[in-house]
């Protein structure tokens, strides 16, 4: 059975999927299969499609793009989750709050060993998303050196 990793973000389709596209990218890079990862958002009301600095982000840097919608989290997610990792610790504690059979939350900062606070680039200007783009890259590599065999 696949480690399932569920990034949560609010829904705009911004920062979980970047995250998702930087995983899944990571994952086949280094051909370390056995790794199911999705993103879902706190807040969708309908099927938001991806934001398109988001998309011209991924597609700058040669990351894959698999899908081109967000969905709302769901209960079921949650139960086929291992990790659920948030992108701020107000969603961490929603989902807390929220959700029942939570097996282990976190922020990607705390996922990968750190403190702080990420860069929400909604509304921002491209090299925003690009910052962050960097930045959930750079969390990303770290948090999961170990689980994908590059410890």
């Amino acid at each position: 059975m696949a480690y399932c990793v569920l990034f949560v973000g609010n829904g705009d389709a911004g920062r979980e999927v970047m995250a998702k596209a930087i995983l899944d990218s990571t994952i086949n890079k280094y051909e370390a299969h056995g790794m199911e990862v999705k993103a879902r958002g706190l807040v969708v009301l309908f099927q938001e499609p991806v934001n398109s600095k988001v998309a011209s982000i991924l597609e700058n840097n040669e990351v894959p793009l698999e899908f081109d919608c967000v969905f709302q989290l769901e209960q079921s997610d949650i139960d086929e989750a291992d990790v659920v990792i948030t992108m701020d610790d107000h969603q961490k504690e929603r989902i807390l709050n929220s959700y029942s059979n939570v097996k282990q939350v976190c922020t990607l900062k705390e996922f990968a060993g750190e403190e702080g606070v990420l860069l929400d680039p909604y509304g921002k200007d491209l090299i925003d998303y690009e910052y962050c783009f960097r930045e959930l890259d750079r969390l990303i590599d770290k948090g999961f050196a170990s689980r994908l065999g590059k410890a």
